[in-house]
């Protein structure tokens, strides 16, 4: 992996040219002028005597540079500051640029790490002080002439928001003019960030060795090029160059935000992986608010059908449970995968009930009337939060962003017209699954749920469904029930944290 050098001349107080962009006032001369030349000539102008040393390591081979430390570091009839070096510009204008140094686009701290990726020497950050406080969390070393004079104002070193970021003092020396070379190196310290493309393979490099659910990377890759896994949706926690945690979040392709953490790993030499594990997912939905999620997504675990029967699961189960719950997610509910495959047979049907097609204020309204006293969990929970007709709502708009079709839905009445419920087949990006369906409280109990299930059922068969996929909560025993009479059988099981939220103020 390749390293950022911040190399930079500074006054006593910290500033690396006056208010003009200008830095006349810090001299390059004498015993000074003599080691840089002999120990990093290239950080020196080809105008000034800078070159590669023969006679030494090549320690750079690339410079970054803003406007400023463009135009600074040309003579008066020079265009190319650097040509011993690949230069880049970090800029939104290319006038007067040389052909020999592009245009470095997009978001610099993916420019710097793919860079980093890449086979050669050092690279070396040129400045100013808005590119250096864009950059601050990639640079491995900070070298500083700090001269002996004082401006009281200027440009800074960095200008970031606030964020202490600690570096080791590993060399100094002081020259005969009073300018003191000191050299500072990040420490070896954990980070925690979300990737970028250079990281595909660190990403796809990590296998999870335990019996839980995870995302493979034949599978990673695929639904990235589709947009449902993301690389500012994947987040790591590195140190050394070595990936130590990674949390995968998944959404819609078509969705801002994740919907779901999909995979959590911490690799078994992390000594608390619970706590590792927690920081991780913290760092994530942190950035996930601050971009503008309006829920933040629920944590998925998915295990094998028995996994209390094997400590090994319980393990890995402990963890990841203490890690989500540390992490704010402390509201948790365990759901059932349920499938169906046609050796089951098509589940009977009494005929008690016909299904019609409705309009959104239709299926709005049996929504709200199914969620009244509803046993599932998560609508238990929404209807707490924000009332029933925002509960209703917000079902109806996630289903609407499914990939399943709209025109599939439908009301089911009893022989007098009645709403008995509502049968809603839909799909997963992988699976046609049964969606949602309900009956309304003062017909629950009659076996009409039976009914609305086998119809659901019928239609997936009808437009070719192999398998259908289903979830449901283990408290919510009569829909289980309804399920394994279908023919559903259970799979897997899931547990899900989310994090609790406020109910609105009235």
């Amino acid at each position: 992996m390749r390293q950022l050098t911040y190399y930079v001349g500074t006054t006593l107080d910290g500033f690396v040219a006056g208010p003009d962009g200008k830095s006349e006032f810090l001299p390059f001369e004498g015993d000074l002028a003599a080691a840089r030349l002999a120990e990093y000539p290239e950080t020196v102008p080809t105008h000034g005597g800078g070159a590669p040393n023969p006679t030494a390591g090549r320690r750079f081979d690339t410079v970054l540079m803003d406007r400023a430390g463009y135009e600074a570091g040309l003579a008066a009839d020079g265009t190319s500051p650097y040509p011993h070096l690949t230069q880049y510009l970090f800029s939104n204008t290319a006038d007067g640029l040389d052909p020999a140094v592009e245009l470095a686009p997009g978001d610099p701290v993916a420019f710097v790490r793919a860079l980093k990726a890449r086979d050669g020497a050092g690279i070396w950050l040129r400045g100013g002080a808005d590119l250096a406080g864009q950059l601050i969390e990639e640079i491995d070393e900070l070298v500083v002439e700090r001269h002996p004079v004082a401006t009281g104002s200027g440009v800074p070193l960095f200008r970031a928001p606030f964020r202490p970021t600690a570096f080791t003092l590993t060399d100094s020396r002081v020259f005969s003019s009073g300018v003191t070379l000191t050299t500072y190196t990040k420490e070896n310290r954990m980070r925690l960030r979300p990737t970028t493309e250079a990281d595909l393979d660190l990403v796809t490099a990590v296998t999870v060795d335990e019996p839980v659910g995870w995302i493979e990377a034949d599978r990673y890759l695929e639904e990235l090029k589709e947009g449902m896994y993301r690389p500012e949706w994947t987040w790591i926690a590195e140190q050394d160059g070595r990936v130590l945690a990674r949390a995968l979040w998944w959404g819609h392709a078509t969705g801002e935000h994740p919907l779901a953490l999909d995979c959590l790993y911490v690799d078994p030499s992390v000594e608390d992986r619970a706590a590792l594990g927690a920081e991780l997912v913290r760092a994530g939905l942190r950035a996930f608010a601050e971009q503008g999620a309006a829920k933040l997504p629920l944590y998925n675990l998915t295990l094998p059908q028995g996994w209390r029967e094997d400590p090994a699961a319980v393990a890995a189960t402990d963890w990841r449970r203490d890690a989500a719950l540390a992490a704010g997610l402390t509201d948790v509910v365990e759901r059932l995968r349920l499938e169906w495959t046609p050796d089951a047979g098509l589940p009977a049907s009494s005929g008690r009930l016909t299904f019609t097609e409705g309009t959104d204020e239709e299926f709005l309204d049996v929504f709200r009337r199914i969620a009244e006293g509803s046993l599932d969990g998560e609508t238990r929970r929404n209807v707490a939060l924000m009332g029933v007709e925002a509960a209703a709502q917000e079902e109806v708009d996630f289903y609407l962003g499914c990939p399943g079709e709209r025109s599939w839905w439908r009301i089911a009445r009893t022989p007098d017209g009645g709403v008995a419920g509502l049968a809603l087949p839909s799909a997963t990006p992988y699976n046609r699954n049964v969606g949602y369906l309900g009956v309304v409280p003062e017909l629950r109990g009659r076996g009409y749920v039976d009914d609305v299930l086998a119809e659901i059922t019928r239609v997936q068969v009808e437009a070719g469904a192999e398998l259908i996929t289903a979830t449901t909560d283990t408290d919510n025993a009569p829909m289980a029930a309804a399920f394994a009479r279908a023919g559903y059988r259970v799979a897997q099981t899931r547990l899900v944290w989310s994090a609790p939220e406020a109910a609105p103020a009235s």
